[in-house]
């Protein structure tokens, strides 16, 4: 007969998901998993198995969590108050870092995890859209409402508030940026009116070059940058980079400096190798043309062939721990540029008469980026082209009613 449990499961299981979803999983070592739990490794190995078990039983206690904050939402009495319910409520800020975290860095230990992660998003996604057929049929959505395309919006901005909470962002971040996303909703019917305006396909990718390396140092520092990519700066070892870089550690010192310094140095590669669509997106004429040119960029981004997917910005400014903290600071630094300068041209359009004068600019900004987050984050877990292009395309259908309308702040 099995010996009972010296300990409550659901409590270390909490407690694991705390260090689990600040340093995801190759970023957390045994070390700080037994301090958290208050428990030895031959305990947790007895009760779990492997590392790898302990995770799965957390992402598991994190999954159900999801499940029932799902069925609870589909349960609203009307389609406006499901959408409601899943973009401004959520499970715990733990279970959304770990889902994040599971999706998108992932070494090859555990590459099945990602593809189960899309399948569990994907058959929520259907859920759904099952349900806007439902609000089709009985009149609460326009007969011409494209309800698959509605579900991969919602799901997408759903994605894109769990990376930001994942990340840390104030609660009035994303209470702005749900606000904005519901704004978007109730002009449901002006949607499903210009969604028979079809927008027109995205000028040819342009494609992601630079000039031939000369030095041995560029491959090397082009290898790490990849590592980072994948693993985030805390799960990338000193082993992974040396491996992937074919360099030795007195090298990789001698080169770059330390582990942090080498970090910076790939970061700037990897902003100067992207094509830079954010500059080219700011010169358009129109706030929607801005808004097209943005997530045509990202879509690009996750379409370009011999790279990996996801971003590597968006995965490092969830770091969590007292090592990667100037890591996450800077990146958070380097992408509030970017929010500045959006926010000053979508400013511009109001003044210019493109934008109505009632638009909250913040909560624009912030849904605009919800948005590249969740194609960002679901091209990193292995969604397919043709999801991700349909996900831009019923973005865009809902472009009139999140720019035309003003938020309500009551």
């Amino acid at each position: 007969m099995a010996r009972p449990r010296a300990f409550e499961e659901s409590e270390v299981l909490d407690r694991a998901a705390d260090v689990f979803g600040r340093r995801g999983y190759d970023g957390s070592t045994m070390a700080e998993l037994t301090a958290a739990m208050g428990l030895n490794s031959p305990s947790i190995y007895a009760a779990f198995g492997s590392k790898r078990g302990l995770f799965d039983a957390v992402l598991g206690r994190c999954s159900a969590r999801e499940d029932e904050h799902w069925e609870w939402a589909l349960t609203a009495p009307t389609a406006e108050e499901v959408v409601k319910r899943l973009l401004t409520t959520s499970p715990a800020q733990e279970s959304s870092r770990i889902l994040v975290h599971a999706g998108l860095a992932m070494g090859s230990e555990n590459a099945d995890i990602p593809a189960a992660l899309l399948h569990r998003r994907q058959s929520a996604e259907l859920k759904l859209r099952d349900r806007f057929e439902e609000a089709k049929r009985s009149g609460e959505l326009p007969v011409g409402a494209d309800a698959s395309g509605l579900a991969s919006y919602v799901t997408s901005v759903l994605g894109g508030l769990a990376m930001k909470a994942a990340g840390g962002a104030p609660h009035d971040d994303l209470r702005e940026g749900a606000e904005q996303a519901m704004a978007a909703w109730r002009a449901i019917s002006d949607v499903a009116a210009a969604a028979s305006a079809s927008t027109r396909g995205a000028a040819p990718a342009g494609e992601l070059g630079r000039d031939p390396r000369r030095f041995s140092a560029d491959t090397a520092l082009d290898a790490a940058m990849r590592v980072f990519w994948t693993k985030g700066f805390a799960g990338a070892s000193l082993n992974d980079l040396t491996e992937a870089m074919g360099i030795t550690r007195p090298s990789l010192y001698a080169a770059f400096g330390n582990k942090e310094a080498l970090f910076f140095k790939a970061l700037d590669l990897y902003q100067s190798l992207r094509k830079d669509y954010l500059t080219e997106a700011l010169q358009a004429p129109t706030a929607r043309g801005v808004f097209e040119a943005l997530l045509r960029g990202a879509l690009r981004d996750q379409q370009a062939e011999g790279q990996p997917r996801g971003c590597l910005m968006v995965l490092n400014a969830m770091q969590g721990g007292d090592e990667a903290q100037p890591i996450r600071n800077e990146v958070l630094r380097r992408q509030a540029i970017g929010r500045d300068l959006l926010a000053a041209r979508f400013e511009r359009a109001k003044r210019d008469g493109d934008l109505l004068p009632t638009v909250n600019v913040e909560g624009l900004v912030r849904f605009v980026q919800s948005l590249m987050h969740g194609i960002l984050m679901q091209g990193g877990a292995g969604a397919s082209q043709r999801e991700l292009e349909a996900l831009v395309k019923s973005s865009l259908t809902m472009w009139t009613a999140s720019a035309e309308l003003p938020v309500s702040k009551d």
